[in-house]
């Protein structure tokens, strides 16, 4: 949200601007009709399915569901925060940005963060000392071992922490660093005596930066047979395992050139692979991969190949690290290396185009998980082949493209010598288990447009009428306002907007993005109001529109009441259970009534 800038600045500077000729520097843009199209930034494809409104000064890619405005944009595609989107579309326009005043507090954090990264600069100082000395001499030999030149280290600002208790410590005392800020930062730890202890000893060091460059944390390997072999920095008021890729920084420009992005475990693999050219390589500082990994990629690129070692821990690591992707939206494949070598030997001994090879042949999740499952299950015996199948239904199911999912299931068939009507059987089995749940159904609602209801389609059309025809909302009140609404994301758009028109606001659709905190609701109201121009009869349709939700409304009310009235009946309280059923009487009249009403002006929302 808009933060230090003011709300006012943020509107104005977004109509200074027109969405083409921005998301143009990123997409090719053919003018359509009243809108432009090009092939989506966020997904693969061959048919163009991304769309530009410059009327409605919005985007939406029918493919992948991505959608909002031009600061949505920016972000998605630019890896930027909200601010930061600002400030460039400000550059762009050649006007400074405003900032309000700091509160205290605020003010006191951001010093404190400025601090915090000053600190840690000074720490890479010493380490880099450390390593250029001469007791740094056996790290610097370990370096030439593995291969790395001079250049490649100094690029990733590599360090050595010397056998000592604390000199890293008094190096920092000496330079006004406080005792409890070189703890908070986990650099020492306070010993035994009460004296601090250096965290990092013998150690060569790899400095752990941000996406930006800022150094938020430390990773420490042993140049002997000590254990921990690796050792990070503990979470601290920068640093948190869980969030971080290593090298991103440096990666950021090839990510994005290259659409895709290569996930590795260790530092090693990540520098090795920079200097090898593959400049699109980051780490997960050897944690399976998180939430926080993938939607910090997404930044960048929705296309990712994860290059894990190929030992059993390495592989088990993958077959986590797809699923959490994959939930993100994510495309994953995985890369197999062959002979059981690690992403740095497999460069030092094989080379570059050896490795982008194996690149080009990594295998789509399905495919992957498929090899892993015949691994693990007979495929000779019928038993064998269904664990196999039942194992990989999640993901044949989560395949919208029914293209993909033909192609996956026809490979299935032939590798498992099976059925592919066999296969697709159990596919329906499992959808039918899910739809059932009441996460399947509103998933079903959301993604499969052939199977949305009547009252789906009624929500959105409201959705749609309240952006468009504004004065309308009086009239939507009437009949029962935001209650007319069971879906979560249609209600959230909905109330937003009414709140904000509430308060005095005259809100443009491109103004309502940049207000709605959840990623799914901007992506559905993008789509929404990039369908067809209204039909000339939206009045009719409009009307139909609220009956059906009134119908909907009261076809709730009618099964609580039923639940309840039940229960009076079990308890014995008859009292109760007659005036319920009296209400519910007056509820299922009402309905018909409705029905009735609906029936002679036509559904205009029959499935």
């Amino acid at each position: 949200m808009p933060g230090q800038i003011s709300q006012e600045f943020i509107d104005d500077l977004r109509n200074r601007v027109n969405i083409v000729d921005i998301i143009k520097d990123y997409v090719p843009l053919k003018k359509r009709g009243q809108n432009y199209v090009g092939l989506c930034p966020f997904h693969a494809e061959k048919t163009s399915s991304f769309v530009v409104s410059p009327h409605k000064q919005i985007f939406h890619c029918f493919g992948c569901g991505k959608g909002g405005n031009v600061y949505t944009f920016l972000m998605e595609r630019g890896g930027l925060t909200f601010i930061d989107a600002v400030a460039h579309l400000a550059k762009l326009c050649g006007v400074p940005v405003p900032q309000k005043e700091l509160s205290p507090e605020k003010a006191r954090q951001d010093s404190l963060r400025k601090r915090y990264y000053h600190i840690n600069e000074l720490a890479v100082n010493f380490f880099q000392k450390m390593l250029a000395d001469s007791r740094g001499k056996k790290a610097v030999d370990y370096l030439h071992k593995r291969g790395l030149e001079k250049e490649i280290c100094a690029k990733f600002l590599l360090g050595f922490a010397p056998d000592s208790w604390d000199e890293l410590s008094s190096f920092l005392l000496e330079k006004g660093v406080a005792e409890e800020e070189i703890i908070t930062l986990g650099l020492a730890v306070k010993g035994q005596r009460g004296t601090l202890v250096d965290r990092f000893r013998n150690r060569l060091i790899f400095p752990i930066p941000n996406d930006r460059g800022q150094i938020i944390g430390f990773g420490g390997r042993v140049l002997d047979d000590s254990q921990p072999k690796y050792l990070n920095s503990p979470d601290t008021p920068l640093f948190s395992k869980g969030r971080q890729l290593y090298g991103l920084n440096l990666a950021r420009a090839a990510i994005r050139k290259h659409e895709q992005a290569i996930l590795m475990e260790g530092y090693m693999d990540v520098i090795t692979a920079h200097q090898y050219g593959v400049t699109q390589a980051v780490g997960t500082l050897g944690t399976a991969l998180t939430t926080d990994h993938g939607k910090l990629l997404m930044r960048y690129t929705y296309n990712t190949v994860l290059c894990f070692d190929a030992d059993v821990a390495g592989q088990e690591a993958s077959m986590r690290g797809l699923d959490v992707l994959r939930r993100l939206g994510i495309k994953v494949a995985v890369m197999t290396i062959p002979d059981g070598k690690d992403p740095d030997e497999c460069l030092r001994k094989k080379g570059k185009d050896y490795f982008l090879k194996l690149i080009e042949q990594a295998s789509p999740l399905v495919e992957y998980k498929l090899g892993k499952q015949m691994e693990k299950y007979n495929k000779d015996t019928i038993a064998g082949k269904v664990q196999i199948i039942q194992a990989l239904l999640p993901d044949l199911y989560n395949i919208q493209s029914p293209v993909e999912r033909q192609g996956f299931i026809q490979m299935m068939a032939e590798r498992l010598s099976f059925s592919e009507t066999a296969i697709h059987a159990e596919i329906r089995k499992f959808q039918t288990g899910v739809v059932n749940s009441e996460v399947g159904k509103e998933k079903a609602q959301r993604n499969m447009e052939q199977n949305i209801t009547a009252v789906e389609k009624g929500q959105r059309f409201l959705i749609r009428m309240v952006m468009e025809v504004p004065e309308i909302i009086a009239d939507i009140e009437k009949s029962g306002g935001n209650t007319l609404f069971n879906h979560a994301l249609y209600k959230e758009i909905y109330q937003t907007n009414y709140l904000l028109r509430q308060a005095g606001h005259n809100i443009k659709a491109e103004d309502l993005i940049t207000q709605l905190d959840n990623v799914e609701a901007r992506q559905i109201l993008t789509e929404i109001l990039l369908d067809d121009e209204l039909p000339l009869d939206w009045e009719r349709i409009y009307k139909d529109c609220v009956i059906t939700l009134q119908i909907e409304l009261l076809n709730q009310k009618i099964t609580e009441k039923n639940s309840l009235m039940t229960e009076y009946e079990k308890s014995g309280n008859v009292t109760k259970s007659l005036e319920i059923m009296a209400e519910l009487q007056r509820l299922i009249r009402e309905r018909q009534s409705l029905v009735s009403t609906l029936a002679k002006g036509g559904n205009t929302f029959e499935n």
